[in-house]
């Protein structure tokens, strides 16, 4: 079966107000405002269907950053996975490869964007906040880098 997975990077993010922890950072309202504009065109081209799924990373940004990806999608099976936050590339890997969506739509942190990215097609790319790209993974577990687009200006 083939598969396409999308990689996305949450938005622009608040600092870390004083007794914050970086879990609980959120989007800067600039940040959420870029992504409303941005996510249309650039998540375009995604082909979702019934038998897509979102995966979210349990920080709040990344929360945000999927919920607002979403609106454009309309993804209807969402869940969080807490090997996003951790930047447990293993962990993903196997969710991937038990995974039967034929597109997923994974919204997490750096490094772990860039890397998954570098793991799945060999390409390593410099994911700016709001950044996506679609890996396209043949029937023989090869992934090939369909589409990139780096994220807005805030």
């Amino acid at each position: 079966m083939e598969q396409t997975v999308v990689l996305i990077r949450h938005g622009d993010a608040m600092g870390k107000a004083l007794g914050q922890t970086d879990f609980e950072r959120t989007l800067s309202d600039a940040g959420a405002d870029a992504l409303r504009a941005h996510f249309p065109r650039a998540l375009s081209l995604v082909d979702v269907t019934d038998a897509s799924e979102l995966w979210v990373s349990t920080a709040v940004r990344a929360r945000q950053t999927a919920d607002i990806a979403n609106d454009t999608l309309g993804i209807e099976k969402v869940r969080e996975l807490d090997c996003m936050y951790a930047q447990d590339q293993d962990a993903f890997l196997e969710e991937l490869e038990a995974c039967t969506a034929d597109v997923v739509v994974a919204v997490g942190h750096i490094p772990f964007m860039e890397d998954m990215c570098a793991t799945l097609c060999g390409q390593y790319l410099g994911f700016a906040t709001g950044a996506a790209a679609a890996v396209r993974i043949n029937e023989f577990g090869r992934g090939r880098l369909e589409w990139f687009v780096q994220g807005p200006a805030v």
